[in-house]
């Protein structure tokens, strides 16, 4: 019994030392590889090893260390099996594999009795200090200009610190960005910037020339960079990212917008997509009488405010005088009369290519996600780290509409899913879903799906037939599954559509970790993100038994901008290296 005994101490003691040596190894292989991507010599790898075995607590006078990469001289001899999975570099680039190897001589107790002392215990680790494409996605809607001096929430003019470059917290979001893009590997590396308002817009950065921007004539829509075939760099690119200039809601004829705007958002009948559209069918014209004469008289003189209280066909209190051809929503000069100056100033307002609609709402996150994951997905080499940072200081309020999307938005949803949910004649629940398109349901846990196939549908969520009367499918379940499409891999449900492995680090900045009636819609959208981006699978989430506004798993609460740095250099730490056996 004495001789078992000793025999299963010892047994423990080895296994015990050699899951330890295996565990620092591991680590060893993480540091070598970053010391590798940034061209450091076998020397330097090898004692960056030691000082990661060091600091496990092995004791390395009883350990033998090897750091070999795929150029190593007589690599076939020294390490076979590492060889074997090196590329034949006569034809093809080395991959950066390290290759950490240990032997270590562990201590016997009861053995020593009968002349055994210690016994060799080995092992290794091959990590790659993979290529990472990166993208990262920024939400520039108005709301990033709060901390600016001055800032007026609804009518806030940017352009004194667009052209001083002082929009906070967005210079922040910049500067944080800058310093994680500091952190690639020239020549290496990829990285792709996204920003985000009402719509997304992409700045793509081409390998070619070392993490330099390429912009070309695919990615015209953004305005303020030059879009020919030229490089500039990624720091000119951040620099150049202007905050978005909201539509002035303050501007919108008070009418219309108190009868869109209650405590309760019982009577809300606002479309915050497109105001002119107070029903939702995507025409400027909601009750036919106003605009059957040209001046709008049948209605509204042209000098009331736009609002006409004698004719009440839908129960609003009175109808808009929205002539067809007219935008006429906004008191634009702010007069508090309506002639066609407001028309021509709500037209060059438009006209002005830093503009994209007259929505009082601009935070697609759905957009930014869309976007970020097609670049990934066209441009992503096989062999990189796929990664995404995404940034918002608040909930999404916004999808993309089928004037941006065709093919993802059908033509019968010209707002996109911030849609109403009235009835076919518009009379009934005269509701927009509330408040201004920020889903407040989800705190029911209610999701829902409009697949053509309802067997591809997540698990738990609800089918519902793609039609905007009476929808249910709002903006938060369209930024869910855009979410979905990006990153998941596993789901309970064999037929659900996949997205790929992507890391995905979500940020959520001041607002976003904010409550709206009761819940923390943007925080929680963000936390889904970064609970699929952890792992592929919705079901795992580090972040649920943690309290609001807190950092968990792969997901970051900033309160200020100033916080923001920190954040994307512990971002950096996380991304680079993996171990690949």
């Amino acid at each position: 019994m004495a001789v078992f005994m000793g025999l299963a101490i010892d047994a423990a003691s080895l296994y015990l030392t050699h899951a330890r040596l295996k565990r620092a190894v591991d680590s060893a292989a993480v540091s070598a590889a970053n010391d590798f991507k940034s061209g450091k010599t076998i020397e330097n790898m090898t004692e960056a090893a030691r000082e990661v075995l060091m600091l496990h607590d092995v004791d390395m006078t009883t350990v033998d260390l090897h750091v070999y990469d795929c150029l190593t001289p007589n690599l076939d001899t020294l390490a076979p099996s590492f060889d074997a999975i090196c590329p034949d570099t006569t034809i093809y680039s080395p991959k950066k594999l390290i290759w950490v190897d240990a032997t270590q001589a562990a201590p016997l107790y009861f053995m020593q009795l009968i002349g055994f002392s210690q016994v060799p215990l080995s092992t290794n680790s091959i990590a790659e200090a993979a290529p990472v494409d990166l993208v990262i996605v920024i939400d520039v809607s108005e709301s990033m200009g709060n901390q600016t001096p001055g800032f007026v929430n609804g009518n806030y003019d940017p352009s004194a610190c667009n052209a001083a470059n002082d929009c906070q917290p967005l210079l922040d979001a910049k500067t944080a960005a800058q310093a994680l893009v500091d952190s690639l590997y020239e020549g290496y590396d990829q990285v792709a910037i996204v920003t985000y308002d009402s719509i997304a817009n992409t700045h793509l950065i081409d390998n070619s020339n070392g993490v330099d921007v390429l912009l070309s004539d695919k990615f015209t829509d953004d305005p303020l960079i030059a879009t020919d075939d030229t490089y500039i760099t990624v720091a000119d690119t951040l620099n150049a990212i202007q905050l978005y200039d909201d539509p002035p809601i303050t501007k919108i004829w008070p009418t219309w917008y108190s009868r869109g705007f209650s405590p309760d958002y019982a009577g809300a009948v606002f479309n915050p997509v497109f105001p002119d559209d107070r029903d939702g069918d995507g025409r400027d014209i909601d009750y036919p009488d106003c605009g059957s004469d040209p001046s709008g008289s049948n209605c509204c003189t042209l000098d009331e405010d736009r609002w006409d209280s004698t004719k009440d066909p839908f129960g609003w209190g009175g109808v808009p005088c929205d002539d067809d051809n007219k935008l006429d929503a906004y008191d634009f000069d702010g007069n508090g009369v309506y002639t066609t100056a407001d028309t021509d100033a709500a037209n060059n307002w438009l006209a002005d290519p830093k503009h994209h609609s007259l929505s009082i709402n601009s935070t697609c996150t759905g957009c930014g996600m869309r976007a970020g994951s097609n670049i990934l997905k066209l441009y992503g080499r096989p062999n990189a780290v796929w990664v995404m940072v995404f940034l918002s200081d608040g909930a999404a309020n916004m999808t993309d509409t089928h004037t941006s999307d065709p093919v993802l938005v059908p033509t019968q949803f010209p707002n996109g899913y911030c849609t109403s949910v009235m009835d076919v004649d518009f009379k009934n629940d005269k509701t927009w879903q509330a408040p201004w398109c920020i889903d407040t349901k989800i705190a029911a846990d209610e999701r829902y799906c409009i697949d053509d196939d309802p067997l591809t549908c997540p698990p738990d969520s609800i089918h519902q037939v793609a039609n905007p009367v009476n929808n249910h499918y709002t903006v938060y379940d369209f930024t869910l599954d855009m979410i979905d499409s990006t990153a998941l891999v596993k789901s309970d449900n064999a037929k659900e559509l996949r997205g790929n492995d992507i890391a995905i680090y979500s940020i959520a900045l001041g607002g976003a970790g904010d409550q709206v009636y009761g819940v923390a819609v943007g925080e929680q959208l963000l936390r889904y993100m970064a609970a699929v981006g952890d792992d592929g699978d919705r079901t795992t989430d580090p972040c649920k038994t943690t309290a609001t506004k807190t950092d968990c798993g792969q997901y970051y609460f900033a309160p200020s901008g100033d916080r923001l740095l920190p954040i994307f250099e512990d971002i950096a730490g996380r991304i680079y290296t993996r171990i690949t056996q």
